[in-house]
């Protein structure tokens, strides 16, 4: 299972890759797009966590707040973070944290 986890972090990780190398028809588009990518993130950090696979943990968050660097990705975080606070994986005020030292957005913290 651990090594599914982390070749789906990797794979995550080049769809994040493509993504800002790829052209979309409208903002719309592209707003979804990186919404689907990020709660991917998202579902295999719960995932993770029943599997107590900290360390994969720890990568998936950077992974994820180091793709958190404008005001949408802030919106997007914001909408996608809620099953990680309420299964207590991450406090909101550890999400602060980490943008504020993790993030593209550390630069307005």
């Amino acid at each position: 299972m651990s090594n599914d986890l982390y070749l789906r972090l990797d794979s995550i990780s080049q769809e994040l890759d493509d993504f800002y190398t790829k052209e979309y028809s409208s903002e719309h588009e592209e707003y979804l797009e990186n919404k689907a990518i990020k709660s991917k993130i998202v579902d295999l950090i719960v995932e993770a966590k029943e599997c107590d696979e900290n360390q994969l943990i720890d990568k998936a968050f950077l992974l994820l707040f180091d793709n958190t660097g404008c005001q949408e990705d802030f919106e997007i975080l914001n909408e996608i973070v809620t099953p990680l606070v309420d299964k207590k994986i991450i406090t909101k005020e550890l999400i602060e944290k980490n943008l504020g030292e993790n993030s593209p957005l550390a630069r307005w913290y």
